[in-house]
């Protein structure tokens, strides 16, 4: 399963973040999925969203996973609903440890090079970090000097007018919520739009 995650991410480096949707989750999981998007999480304070992970229809070359999980007792709650992944806002070495044991891919957050070089040593697979447009382009520049072989996700703030910059910064992949999801059911198209153009945009940075 990491691996499939690995591949997944690195042909589409784009995961979608469903937090607390206002439209029907399952008409933008599909329509994220029909446009390109490889990854979906959806957070755990969302309503519905053990249901979402046991019912979530996805298609091959496709995975559907758990964000903010906080700590142990969540990881275990969204793995048993039958998550693919885990996403972290934080670093718990708990849900690191019961990840590891389970065999399932966790993107941990982290924001400070301690942060990012521990939660990389406790065995995750990449490191979210957050929040990305507080921080800057720089700033995974920055860090990716000394540490230059952390994977890094970067999360909060990700556009599609400034993804670019951040991977050119060298991130891996980006997590995207608000510029992504729609707020209403007549935006879906443009959430359409939006993840075409991010995937576009991730493609650009790697030629």
């Amino acid at each position: 399963m990491k691996a499939d995650f690995a591949s997944l991410l690195h042909a589409a480096p784009v995961i979608a973040i469903l937090r607390r949707p206002k439209v029907d989750p399952y008409a933008c999981i599909d329509l994220l999925f029909g446009r390109g998007i490889r990854l979906i999480e959806m957070t755990m304070e969302s309503e519905g969203v053990l249901e979402a992970i046991q019912n979530v229809k996805r298609p091959p070359g496709t995975m559907f996973g758990a964000g903010t999980v906080t700590n142990p007792v969540l990881a275990e709650e969204a793995l048993a609903a039958g998550a693919d992944f885990l996403v972290t806002p934080n670093f718990n070495p708990g849900v690191v440890a019961v990840a590891r044991e389970r065999g399932v891919p966790i993107c941990c957050g982290a924001m400070t090079p301690t942060e990012i070089f521990d939660a990389t040593e406790a065995g995750a697979d990449f490191i979210k970090v957050f929040p990305a447009a507080t921080l800057g382009p720089q700033y995974f520049r920055e860090v990716l000097g000394p540490l230059s072989a952390a994977r890094l996700i970067a999360t909060g703030g990700i556009t599609p007018d400034n993804a670019a910059d951040y991977f050119a910064a060298g991130v891996l992949a980006v997590g995207v919520g608000g510029a992504l999801i729609p707020k209403r059911p007549e935006d879906l198209n443009a959430c359409g739009e939006a993840a075409e153009r991010l995937l576009l945009t991730a493609g650009k940075a790697r030629r």
